[in-house]
């Protein structure tokens, strides 16, 4: 089969009103709120809003009345899990296919519409036929089979696009059958243009309604942006919004529109700052709001998520993870920022809650929606917690799954407390394996400790996701050569979800300080085939950025980067890549594993650079592969294994050993260190069904919701 099954479109494209389900809003939700509260596609399915549950609490500990339209699980019912997984996670989000299938409705009197479709549709279409196999399984090579493909990719597309338009229209008037006075859409990644056109169909319907808009996608000049090109946003939230989202609200209910700039909390733009009159910020200098004490949070309501679920088509095919938060920014970040990540914004200093109110927190959550999977939603797990929370956690006796992410630079001990805690899966922030790569990204780690970190969690259990990005400034491609020399060798261990290029976001080094490490930047040219505006605000809305000026879905690749990807390292790295990607995996995946007995290490390999499939150790060569374990520093060596073994080896002895191990591959030279490869034990890891931040089951296929899909 080479299209994707949108028979449910088949009413919709013929100009039918797309069918939202029941009238009312849920059985808990508020006959008639204050405030609504938003999620538009293209979030989450398979997890609530931690933004807008959290935003709900603390409205309702002030008095409010609020009620939370999951308008993502409307629409995925409408279109089908496929189609809305398709944009939410399985298209590269550079792309802005999301973005585009509700261009449209937002901005359906831009005159160039026409033509900014018919030219984003023939890049798409040049783009994703190569990349046919990838997202619709074919494995047929054939052109005309990957032209056949390609087709039907743009077809769903454009059928989306049709059941976006008359969505917007039925989901605007659901969200006013609510009687709210305020509605509010939270924006990360592609919910940004869905937000604008929602916003803009509540306007034209009931102009009395106040408009917020506020998330990742509005940080300082993204929000100032949006609020000055988009005037039917009535109110623009930059940062943080726990500590003035009551107050905003209660501002916004009493005053309209009329609340003036002086009145407003720092990182809010209003009505009135559209006078630009003097005295309000300038533009480029909207400031992010910061909320410091993180245990004074209540706990987040995620009701209206389960009972929508509750009551939709999808509940069979969802199995929903629970979103938590335990700290904001990143403390590595704060001293030492990786070049190439944006997350944080502005907003990299760390702050982290108490043990006791996670805890608290997991507690109740748990409690209250009989769901046992957590993620965390934190950049980077607090150090302090190995002392604090993970004890806890392993000693309450409840059992969960949970996901955080962490660096990688941690120890086999520390592993073994994250499982005892019930976190069963790690994103380690491992991008590459050659040291020289990982300081042009200010990682403070070096490759052997990348390797010592996939072979711990391979052998105690705990599932990584991690990727290997190329294409920095300043590197040089027989690094890639070399590190494609060593991945053979890694073939027993899960290998990386993804081998791509670099990407530039907004709020990174690499864009604040582009000059400094001779880049220049330009908006991602999709996103002129979305938004009706100038370069200079495409230039203030983008997050994701090009070294080509206009370059388009297919011209993302530029030639600088065609040029990067003829490099025989390069070359070699993906190769190497892709043949780890298809021997890892199911009942076959090669091992490298060994057994001590009675002074013989015995080594199983099934590789595919083994040298024999059988290695018997004794003696020195069993001492030496036992002591890389540890992966030692090589003029080390003999000392250690003196100490620990009891045997003295002349230099000639430790380098014939080592040079026949190297040759055999059971141990990796790797930063003037020896790692050992073999495992001690190969237990089974977790699957996708089974990843802490919910599943979605697409006939089959795993569609769970965490980074590595990215």
């Amino acid at each position: 089969m080479t299209s994707l099954d949108f028979s449910a479109l088949s009413g919709l494209a013929a100009g039918a009103q797309p069918v939202l389900g029941k009238e009312s809003t849920g059985g808990k939700e508020p006959a008639q709120a204050d405030v609504c509260l938003v999620s538009m596609p293209y979030g989450s399915v398979a997890r609530p809003s931690m933004a807008l549950g959290l935003l709900r609490a603390i409205l309702e500990a002030d008095g409010l009345s609020v009620s939370v339209a999951q308008a993502d699980l409307w629409f995925a019912e409408i279109i089908g899990l496929h189609l809305y997984q398709m944009c939410a996670l399985r298209l590269p989000n550079v792309y802005l296919a999301g973005e585009w299938t509700f261009a449209g409705s937002a901005f359906a009197d831009d005159p160039r519409r026409e033509e900014k479709d018919a030219a984003y549709i023939r890049q798409m279409h040049e783009t994703l036929e190569p990349l046919a196999q990838r997202f619709r399984g074919a494995r047929e090579q054939r052109p005309a089979m990957r032209r056949r493909v390609a087709d039907a990719l743009v077809r769903d597309l454009w059928a989306m696009r049709s059941a976006a338009t008359l969505f917007v229209d039925e989901a605007a008037r659901r969200v006013l059958a609510t009687g709210a006075r305020v509605v509010g859409c939270t924006s990360t990644f592609e919910q940004h243009v869905a937000s604008l056109a929602l916003l803009r169909r509540i306007r034209e319907l009931d102009p009395d309604v106040i408009t917020m808009l506020g998330g990742a996608n509005c940080e300082t000049v993204m929000g100032e942006t949006t609020h000055r090109c988009f005037p039917w946003v009535d109110y623009v939230v930059s940062g943080e919004a726990d500590g003035i989202i009551a107050g905003l609200c209660r501002l916004a209910l009493s005053l309209g529109r009329a609340v003036e700039p002086g009145e407003l909390p720092r990182g809010v733009l209003g009505p009135a700052h559209r006078a630009a009159e003097p005295g309000l910020p300038r533009p480029g200098k909207l400031p992010r709001a910061v909320f410091a004490d993180l245990d004074s949070l209540p706990t987040p309501r995620f009701d209206a998520y389960f009972e929508t679920l509750a009551e939709s088509s999808l509940r069979s095919s969802v199995r929903p993870g629970l979103p938590v938060e335990t700290s904001r920014g990143c403390w590595w970040g704060a001293v030492h920022q990786c070049t190439f990540c944006g997350l944080n914004g502005t907003g990299m200093g760390y702050r982290s809650k108490s043990a006791e109110r996670v805890l608290a927190e997991l507690n109740e959550l748990e409690d209250r929606y009989g769901i046992s999977d957590f993620e965390a939603v934190d950049n980077i797990l607090d150090t302090g917690y190995f002392k604090s929370l993970l004890p806890m956690l392993a000693g309450d006796g409840r059992q969960r799954r949970i996901f955080y992410e962490i660096k990688a630079n941690t120890t086999r001990e520390r592993i073994e407390e994250m499982l005892r805690a019930g976190i069963t899966w790690v994103q380690p922030g491992i991008e590459n394996l050659h040291t020289e790569v990982l300081r042009l990204m200010d990682k403070g780690i070096q490759g052997w400790q990348n390797v010592q970190l996939m072979k711990w969690a391979r052998e105690l259990g705990l599932r990584l996701s991690w990727s290997i990005l190329w294409g920095f400034p300043g590197e040089k491609d027989e690094w890639y050569e070399e590190m494609a020399g060593w991945l053979p060798a890694l073939e027993h261990i899960p290998p990386p979800a993804a081998n791509a290029w670099l990407r530039f976001d907004r709020y990174s080094v690499y864009h604040e300080q582009a000059r400094r490490h001779g880049l220049i930047l330009f908006p991602i040219g999709s996103l002129s085939f979305v938004y009706p505006v100038g370069p200079a605000d495409l230039e203030g809305l983008a997050y994701f950025f090009s070294t080509e000026p206009g370059a388009g879905p297919l011209r993302y690749q530029d030639e600088e980067k065609e040029a990067v990807l003829k490099r025989p390292g390069i070359r070699a790295l993906k190769n190497a890549t892709f043949n780890w990607q298809v021997a890892y995996g199911g009942d076959n995946s090669p091992v490298l594993s060994m057994a001590d007995r009675d002074g013989v290490l015995e080594i199983t390999d099934s590789r595919s650079c083994r040298s024999s499939e059988r290695h018997l150790l004794t003696g020195l060569a069993r001492a030496v592969c036992l002591a890389c374990g540890a992966a030692p520093r090589q003029a080390k060596l003999g000392e250690i294994i003196a100490r620990d073994h009891g045997i003295i080896a002349t230099d000639s002895q430790l380098a014939e050993t080592t040079s026949r191990l190297l040759a055999d591959r059971l141990i990796l030279a790797m930063d003037g260190r020896l790692v050992g490869l073999a495992l001690k034990a190969c237990p089974r890891l977790p699957d996708y069904a089974e990843f802490p931040g919910g599943h979605v089951a697409l006939n089959g296929v795993a569609g769970h919701a965490d980074a590595e899909s990215r």
